[in-house]
């Protein structure tokens, strides 16, 4: 693809990578096949092939209209596409610099624009946040089923204390703590039981302003965790996440800080760091039974970018679990952090299509490996969605002799 980017990104970090990814797409639309948006609804703006189009003008100097900024606002972030490029075209770093493109032209509208910083400002652990889900416990019997059992009264179990040598930093992100404290929880007492202490790290990963187009929030929230994170993960044995898409995000730090000389190099080094808590865990598995029929969304965070699906599902059906597979290629529920609330159609059409495929009449329940999915998929459902962390962390207590505790 012949490109003529602008003066303005000719040249910079982002220039280059744009150009390089631009130049690699062939136009043979096999991304096409994968895209949620485009099976929805066979409009080729829909789809990553037109998308690309799109930010090519951008970046060649177009003015950012309403379509325009509409198809690329449609884009679920899943990564589905890049699966099957036969020419490793990074979709989701263009769409980055297509995103941040459009914020520095200020081409929103207003209302779009605080609309989009307030719902990140919000769901960022902020107190208005935390007192909101204080009074939905509090009155949990007013509310509709599917939405109270978000909101347990209780978490059980504690923050393990251990004495071991052998550290592991839990990040705890920012809606999880809040929302579903027992994840972590469930996380720090598995790691516990294989000998690592498991250590706080607090701090939201900033993928929820970056992708509201929160530019400067997003920075200020990576640069942050970067301060805090880097000199405890030198002594530590990695930095495990057990929300995928929080995974997938810090991962891409270094590509994000590549334009910031103080902060590139650590960036880097945290991004070989991470790993989802599936993928850690992945050589250690449980000896416990669990002969429940469980379905598995796998969550596009995983899959797509993390790579760890196989992993995990190995893991899980090698710790005797049975697995439904749901035959649709792990196709996204239409969570994509922010999205549900943007895009609630679609989102919605997005969900009833993935809990069909699940098969949700012949399993016990639904286990998941992302906040934001657990939520989402809950939300159509009556079978219970648990964070599979917490289901391994129930079978192993359960099995457990007393007064034991590593495994």
């Amino acid at each position: 693809m012949q490109t003529r980017l602008t003066e303005a990104i000719r040249g910079t970090a982002s220039g280059e990578e744009a150009e390089s990814i631009l130049r690699r797409c062939v136009h043979c639309g096999f991304c096409n096949a994968t895209c949620p948006t485009y099976i929805l609804t066979g409009n080729e703006l829909e789809g990553p092939r037109g998308r690309i189009y799109l930010i090519k003008s951008l970046l060649e100097g177009e003015a950012v209209s309403h379509r325009t900024r509409t198809h690329l606002d449609h884009c679920l972030g899943c990564r589905a596409c890049e699966t099957t490029c036969p020419s490793g075209v990074s979709f989701h770093r263009l769409a980055d610099i297509g995103r941040e493109t459009i914020a520095s032209r200020g081409s929103r509208p207003t209302w779009d624009r605080w609309r989009r910083r307030l719902i990140a400002r919000f769901f960022d652990h902020s107190l208005l946040f935390r007192l909101s889900i204080a009074v939905a416990r509090m009155f949990r019997w007013l509310l509709p089923s599917r939405l109270a059992r978000l909101f347990p009264v209780e978490t059980q179990g504690g923050w393990p204390e251990s004495a071991s040598e052998k550290t592991i930093l839990l990040h705890e992100g920012c809606v999880q703590p809040t929302i579903a404290p027992s994840i972590n929880l469930a996380a720090a007492r598995v790691l516990d039981r294989r000998g690592f202490s498991a250590c706080r790290a607090s701090g939201c990963c900033g993928a929820m302003a970056y992708h509201l187009d929160d530019l400067d929030r997003a920075r200020e929230q990576i640069r942050g965790n970067i301060d805090a994170w880097y000199p405890a993960l030198e002594g530590s044995e990695g930095l495990v996440v057990t929300a995928s898409g929080c995974a997938a995000f810090i991962k891409d730090y270094g590509a994000l800080c590549r334009d910031d000389p103080d902060y590139a190099g650590r960036a880097d080094f945290i991004a070989d760091r991470v790993s989802d808590v599936g993928d850690f865990l992945s050589p250690l598995k449980s000896s416990s039974s669990f002969s429940e029929k469980v379905a598995f969304h796998v969550p596009c965070t995983l899959k797509n970018a993390l790579h760890g699906d196989a992993s995990l599902r190995r893991l899980l059906t090698e710790s005797g679990w049975t697995l439904k597979d749901a035959g649709d290629g792990d196709q996204c529920c239409g969570s994509a952090g922010a999205y549900s609330l943007l895009h609630r159609e679609t989102s919605r059409r997005l969900r009833e299509s993935r809990l069909e495929r699940l098969d949700t009449e012949s399993v016990d329940r639904i286990v998941t490996a992302n906040i934001g999915c657990l939520i989402h998929l809950s939300m159509g459902t009556d079978l219970p969605v648990q964070h599979w962390i917490e289901v391994w962390d129930e079978i192993e207590e359960s099995s457990e002799p007393s007064g034991s505790k590593r495994l």
